[in-house]
């Protein structure tokens, strides 16, 4: 499974967020949509901005959880299902984007503790097929094209890692990032 762990603050992350939308590869879906609403969908790095504080953890987890689309990659399914009420403020469902071959692009930032890591990932073949008869909904793992898949997401990590300033173990550190990390 490819995947890429990297340290960036808010305008490292608008800088990785402008590549995605300048691409023209990707449809950038957020992960889960909010109880009770629809899924988003976003075209701009701007628009993600206005629905989401980026970089500003609340805690250890990332500020945002996005599914990154390939386009004419494979078939995406939007999933609405069931939340408890009692748990979540009387709210009783939420949707979330799911397919074999989504990227997912987790953006950190800076929480409570300090530097939360972003991180890309997807599923490779092998995976995929492996977990296949166990998720039907999904449909066949052979209807996505897996080299576009990979290609894409070698491209976003290629760039994420040629943003970095130096690295921290195996994740590159971006340069607001370093920043941040050098005045502690």
């Amino acid at each position: 499974m490819p995947n890429c762990d990297f340290f960036a603050t808010q305008n490292d992350l608008e800088a990785v967020l402008d590549f995605v939308f300048e691409t023209g590869v990707f449809t950038v879906y957020e992960a889960y949509s909010r109880p009770e609403e629809e899924l988003r969908v976003f075209n701009s790095t701007l628009e993600l901005a206005n629905a989401y504080s980026l970089g500003a953890c609340r805690g250890r987890g990332s500020s945002v959880l996005l599914q990154l689309h390939v386009e004419g990659s494979g078939p995406i399914t939007i999933e609405r299902f069931a939340l408890n009420p009692r748990a979540c403020n009387g709210k009783a469902f939420r949707y979330r984007a799911n397919g074999w071959g989504l990227i997912q692009l987790q953006l950190g930032g800076i929480g409570p503790k300090g530097l939360v890591a972003s991180h890309t990932n997807h599923n490779s073949v092998a995976r995929a097929l492996s977990w296949e008869s166990t998720y039907p909904e999904l449909g066949p793992v052979s209807t996505w094209n897996w080299s576009a898949v990979q290609a894409a997401s070698n491209k976003l990590n290629r760039f994420i890692r040629k943003l970095a300033v130096y690295k921290d173990g195996s994740r590159p550190v971006l340069a607001e990032a370093a920043s941040y990390l050098a005045a502690q």
